[in-house]
């Protein structure tokens, strides 16, 4: 495929508004992105595929979202780590139940 053909077509979208981009995109049947998953955020122009995240400056969705999912995971740990920390404390200074 032509390198030009592919800046064109990316130049001709950038320049659609991002209402008239969405719209198109959510009339084609969804597609799978490289990442991963199905985005509805890829749009087919002129036989290419486009992100349209991307286009319009926000970086990929499925990026993001993996980004966060890994994130809550770490907080999730993080929390359970900080729970059983926490159990192993008494409750009230010098109420202590543990046998000595």
């Amino acid at each position: 495929m032509d390198g030009d053909k592919i800046f064109k077509a990316r130049a001709e979208l950038r320049q659609m508004a991002m209402a008239n981009l969405l719209k198109m995109a959510f009339c084609q049947k969804e597609k799978i992105c490289m990442l991963g998953g199905v985005c509805p955020f890829l749009l087919e122009y002129r036989r290419i595929l486009f992100c349209i995240s991307e286009i319009v400056g926000q970086g990929c969705q499925i990026e993001k979202l993996r980004l966060l999912s890994e994130e809550n995971a770490g907080s999730e740990d993080e929390g359970s780590r900080k729970a059983v920390k926490l159990s192993d404390e008494p409750c009230l200074p010098g109420l202590d139940s543990r046998p000595r």
